[in-house]
C-alpha cells in the first residue's frame, strides 16, 4: 500500500504569473505555484494528466509484483477486471483520480505546508489517498538541463517531502510549449518506484 501511496505523493509535488522561459525557471515557478496555492498556474506548467497516465500505466503493470502492497480498495477493483475494455475504463478512472488529487493538494495548500481545512478532496476514490504524505513538498533544481529531442530537455530535480523526510532524485522531461516550458514526464519513474519499494520494505 505504501508503494502506491508514495508514488501518488511524488506525482503531487510538481506557478507564478510570469512565463517560464527556461526549464529551470519552470521548476521554480512550479514550486511558487505550490507555495501560493495557484492550481491553475501549476497545471499550465505541469502536464498532470499525462504524468498521471504514465503513473497509472506503471501501477497496473506492477500490480502483480507488489506482494499485497496495494490498497484493499484498489486490489478489489483490479480483481474485478475481466477484459480489455474494463481495463481501459479502470485506467481512465485512476488517471482522473490521480489528477484530481494533485489538483486538490495544490489548491488546498497541503503541499505548501499551509493547509486550508475548508477545501476537501472530491474524487470518488479519495480514500485511496488517505495515507499519502500531505507534508510540504519542495522542488530544487539539482543540475543543468540537457537537450533530449525536439524542443525537449531532461532536468535533474530533487524533491524533498517534509511529510516523511525523504528526498527523491527526479529526472524531469520538459517540453517547450509557448510561452512556457512544461514538465511533461518523470523520465525515471521506474527508478523512483523501486526506491519507494525499498523504503516500504525497510519499514516492515
Amino acid at each position: 500500500m505504501r508503494i502506491f501511496l508514495c508514488l501518488i505523493m511524488l506525482l503531487s509535488s510538481f506557478c507564478a504569473a510570469f512565463a517560464a522561459n527556461t526549464p529551470e525557471q519552470a521548476v521554480r515557478d512550479a514550486q511558487r505555484a505550490i507555495d501560493t496555492k495557484n492550481a491553475d498556474r501549476f497545471e499550465q506548467l505541469v502536464d498532470t494528466k499525462r504524468i498521471a497516465g504514465a503513473a497509472t500505466d506503471l501501477l497496473l503493470a506492477e500490480a502483480n509484483k507488489t506482494d499485497g502492497q496495494l490498497p484493499p480498495m484498489l486490489a478489489l477493483i483490479l480483481s474485478s477486471v475481466k477484459d480489455s475494455q474494463a481495463l481501459t475504463s479502470l485506467r481512465n478512472l485512476i488517471t482522473r483520480e490521480i489528477h484530481s488529487f494533485v489538483h486538490y493538494g495544490v489548491l488546498s495548500g497541503n503541499f505548501s505546508g499551509k493547509p486550508d481545512q475548508s477545501i476537501r478532496p472530491d474524487g470518488i476514490l479519495a480514500p485511496l489517498f488517505g495515507d499519502v504524505s500531505m507534508g510540504r513538498k519542495e522542488l530544487h533544481v539539482a543540475g543543468p538541463s540537457a537537450p533530449n529531442g525536439q524542443k525537449q530537455v531532461l532536468l535533474p530535480v530533487a524533491l524533498k517531502d517534509y511529510g516523511n523526510g525523504n528526498i527523491y532524485p527526479l529526472l524531469l522531461r520538459l517540453q517547450w510549449d509557448s510561452p512556457d516550458w512544461q514538465i511533461v514526464e518523470i523520465a525515471n519513474l521506474l527508478d523512483i518506484w523501486n526506491q519507494i519499494q525499498a523504503e516500504a520494505k525497510a519499514q516492515q
